[in-house]
């Protein structure tokens, strides 16, 4: 059986030596009591790098949101997002249960929550008091559902404008903005600079085990803080897992380049075989179709983990693959080669 090969996402990193090292190594306290060190240079790292006032160490992605949001809203208001976001797809029950604020999602073809469907969403509603009013405007950067496109900083920027008229603040869930980040020579700070508030992931494509950081305005992170608490989200000792969020911002940013050129290798081999189709990948994602091998994304993603590569579900006739930290231009040759042989297989199946 050949060593299996895991193309499902970028949190499947593996964590270094040198990382592990950090992290034994690691000086802390007890967060809890603001004594913990290496956390607080965490923070004031990412407060720095993000352009932002303070910064505050979360255990995910997907807390630091919600903070943003507890934040940011106040119940029974609208957020206006997109239906393709992490925000809609994946937190919308937390969104409901733990800020009591409603979704109002636009469906833009790309992802790209722009400044007339913003006015649109705004204004299809007739405000009266029986309605929910919208108090923040949410973005996100790379699109995940779209295979990690990224959102360029002049659109941001248009957005910012609009949403500044309508004085509401904007979030962006920027979980994979290193990749963005990398993908146009943009600054993390000059992307940050359209928002008030962002929440970066260090345990995607950074290579990280844990946690995530939501940075903006002062006042807001000390209510998250205080929010964070309430949500068991406080940590003890949480300088062993800051050590390792360092050591990735220190030493694994640049090296993103390295997946997305691994990601275009993948896309460009995979296509040779008439079964594939896909688009040019942006960052480290590639959306596949699969329909030319006559297989469902269901009965690909098994066939291929048979063969000992596996691959996520996106749609019915899509697949994604993801590189990632651990995954070498031979990793990808090799997966690829194993893939083509699935399509064969199915083909020869078929003429049979």
């Amino acid at each position: 059986m050949p060593a299996p090969i895991d193309l499902r996402s970028d949190t499947l990193s593996v964590i270094t030596p040198e990382m592990r090292r950090v992290m034994a190594d690691a000086e802390v306290g007890d967060d809890l009591y603001g004594g913990d060190p290496t956390t607080r240079r965490l923070e004031s790292h990412c407060a720095e790098l993000l352009g932002k006032e303070a910064a505050l160490f979360t255990a995910s992605g997907t807390l630091s949101n919600q903070l943003a949001l507890r934040g940011h809203t106040r119940r029974g208001s609208e957020v206006i997002t997109d239906t393709k976001y992490h925000l809609n797809f994946f937190e919308s029950a937390a969104t409901a249960d733990l800020s009591g604020v409603v979704l109002n999602p636009v469906d833009s073809p790309d992802g790209m929550l722009t400044p007339a469907l913003l006015d649109a969403a705004v204004d299809r509603k007739r405000r009266v008091r029986l309605t929910s009013a919208p108090s923040l405007v949410w973005v996100e950067n790379t699109v995940n559902y779209f295979g990690g496109s990224v959102v360029r900083v002049d659109d941001l920027a248009a957005l910012r404008a609009a949403s500044l008229r309508r004085d509401l603040p904007t979030h962006m869930d920027g979980a994979r903005l290193p990749n963005a980040s990398v993908a146009t020579g943009t600054s993390m700070a000059e992307y940050a600079a359209t928002v008030d508030t962002v929440a970066v992931s260090f345990a995607k494509a950074l290579g990280a085990p844990f946690g995530s950081v939501l940075a903006g305005p002062a006042d807001l992170i000390e209510q998250a803080a205080t929010y964070r608490l309430w949500y068991g989200g406080g940590l003890h000792q949480s300088g062993f897992m800051a050590a390792a969020a360092l050591h990735a911002l220190e030493n694994n940013v640049d090296r993103l380049a390295e997946d997305h050129a691994h990601a275009r290798l993948l896309r460009d081999l995979l296509v040779e075989h008439p079964g594939f189709t896909a688009p040019e990948p942006e960052t480290n994602m590639v959306l596949a179709d699969i329909s030319g091998t006559g297989l469902h994304a269901a009965e690909f993603a098994k066939a291929a983990a048979e063969a000992g590569v596996q691959v996520a579900r996106w749609t019915d006739t899509r697949v994604r693959l993801v590189t990632r930290l651990g995954v070498e231009e031979s990793t990808v040759r090799e997966a690829v080669r194993r893939l083509h042989r699935v399509a064969e297989r199915r083909g020869a199946l078929t003429a049979g």
